[in-house]
């Protein structure tokens, strides 16, 4: 099918506002498929670090990014930046990979998913499981797929620790821990009662049950009831 609309997406990698519409773009690509055709411009915000140091100094920056993220809830770091950096290389990557269709047979690129629950459960990482729609150019292989395009159809938090130790009888967490680096881990209250023995003391405590909510509506998906 021929693209019915073309847009042209205006966005740099380094602005945090392009970064708050990112649900919203890959929910239009999810509804819309081949009727979009879809290209990204890169502005350019900056070409020089010095300059942007010069007007923009990390202090000042972790202090705008920590501004966003509590008025908006975006998941960014906040963490200070041991020194500023220029756009310009980051534009010219997002530019170098339309020479590089995704996914490719000759690397790993892709947005990956898989038919199980063992090969994640190796991770020992996931906080978040969920049925996903693979769309465009998809490559099977022994452990899943790598898709060129996908939105989540389902998603649950789940205690990583458990699911590690457990898989599939694991208990769904009761809090989410706010840690260091802006880093969000769903928790049981016995991994969270183990994690500060061993002093990972999270920041702030966040209810499990609203931080799930608030990732559904984002994504405008329901809740993975089994796994």
């Amino acid at each position: 099918m021929s693209a019915l609309v073309a847009i042209e997406h205006f966005t740099d990698p380094t602005c945090p506002w392009a970064f708050s519409a990112e649900p919203q773009r890959w929910r239009l690509r999810w509804l819309y498929g081949d009727q979009l055709a879809w290209t990204d411009r890169m502005v350019v915000l900056s070409e020089d670090a010095a300059e942007v140091e010069a007007v923009f100094p990390p202090e000042v920056h972790a202090k705008a990014m920590a501004m966003i993220q509590q008025r908006f809830g975006m998941p960014i770091d906040t963490g200070e930046r041991p020194r500023s950096a220029a756009s310009a290389p980051a534009c010219a990557a997002v530019v170098a990979t339309r020479l590089h269709a995704s996914p490719s047979l000759g690397c790993t690129c892709g947005l990956h998913g898989t038919h199980g629950l063992d090969l994640l459960r190796r991770t020992r990482c996931p906080a978040v499981l969920g049925r996903v729609a693979l769309w465009g150019r998809v490559i099977e292989h022994d452990h899943g797929y790598r898709a060129q395009y996908a939105y989540p159809q389902l998603v649950t938090l789940i205690c990583q620790f458990c699911f590690w130790q457990w898989g599939s009888h694991a208990a769904g967490p009761d809090v989410v821990g706010w840690f260091a680096r802006d880093e969000l881990v769903p928790l049981c209250w016995g991994h969270l009662e183990l994690a500060q023995r061993y002093g990972m003391e999270p920041r702030r405590l966040l209810p499990a049950d609203e931080v799930g909510l608030s990732l559904r509506e984002t994504y405008a998906v329901d809740q993975l009831l089994s796994w």
